[in-house]
């Protein structure tokens, strides 16, 4: 059996709410060379019984693999471990695709461009009533590339690249190592850091998927505040001299003040 074009990566936790809409969005894909690999946390509630009642019609396509929580980086590891297309992408059990010719339109983009190591698209931001609040990056400055120089430096400062809208090569990360498991967030933006200057990368004009900004899990935790600027002065750190990173430090300021009036939408 060949490998896939694409390995779509689902990681689950008492998934059943959302699980069936990131599954239909996959199952429904009009582009067919892909397999679907789930990482599920010993989930309790009926999120194994869906991801094997789905496995039962399409064996050849989806992989469940259960195990002991270990954080979201681990389980995104665990995925590219397990993991045989030649692309991949993270969407997670709340995550789906935007329509069904996404990987279609993916795959026409990457073919033409081989020499390209990854690629990412916009995302449809949702809150959980399912509104749309917007699609994100929507600014000029934010698609780019790897051959723009101030795109990339940019980045340091702002991570205009949403994981969920990204096509990468499985051989980077054979190549360059894995998300940073020490991280329980930004686990994202650090790895974009680190890679940057060493692939080729480029911006595609396309909807990949639809993401929940979901109230309970981002904003209502005083903790989850706490360790995600935690975790993303620990990233800003390794990538930023001591002037940028009094800079980044005011702009992070006003983009909380920001994301706190979206998800109160």
């Amino acid at each position: 059996m060949t490998d896939p074009y694409f390995s779509v990566i689902t990681c689950t936790y008492n998934s059943q709410k959302y699980l069936e809409r990131n599954i239909s969005s996959v199952n429904q894909q009009l582009f067919k060379d892909y397999e679907h690999i789930f990482i599920d946390g010993k989930s309790t509630d009926k999120t194994g019984k869906m991801i094997r009642n789905y496995q039962k019609y399409y064996p050849e396509k989806v992989k469940l693999f259960t195990r002991t929580p270990k954080g979201i980086s681990n389980a995104f590891n665990e995925g590219i471990k397990k993991s045989r297309g030649k692309y991949l992408i993270h969407l997670n059990s709340d995550d789906s695709f935007y329509n069904n010719n996404v990987l279609q339109k993916a795959f026409d983009f990457l073919s033409k461009k081989e020499s390209l190591d990854w690629i990412y698209g916009k995302i449809n931001v949702l809150n959980e009533k399912e509104k749309s609040l917007g699609i994100y990056p929507n600014k000029y400055i934010f698609k780019t590339s790897s051959k723009n120089r101030f795109g990339s430096y940019i980045l340091k400062f702002i991570n205009y690249i949403p994981h969920q809208a990204v096509f990468i090569k499985n051989e980077i990360f054979e190549k360059y190592g894995y998300f940073d498991e020490t991280l329980s967030s930004k686990m994202d933006p650090d790895f974009w850091l680190k890679i940057r200057k060493e692939t080729y990368w480029k911006f595609c004009e396309m909807t990949v998927s639809n993401f929940m900004l979901r109230e309970g899990a981002m904003t209502s935790s005083k903790d989850n505040i706490s360790i995600n600027k935690s975790n993303l002065d620990i990233v800003q750190n390794r990538y930023m001299n001591k002037l940028e990173y009094f800079f980044a430090r005011i702009l992070n300021y006003f983009i909380n003040i920001k994301d706190s009036r979206l998800t109160e939408k």
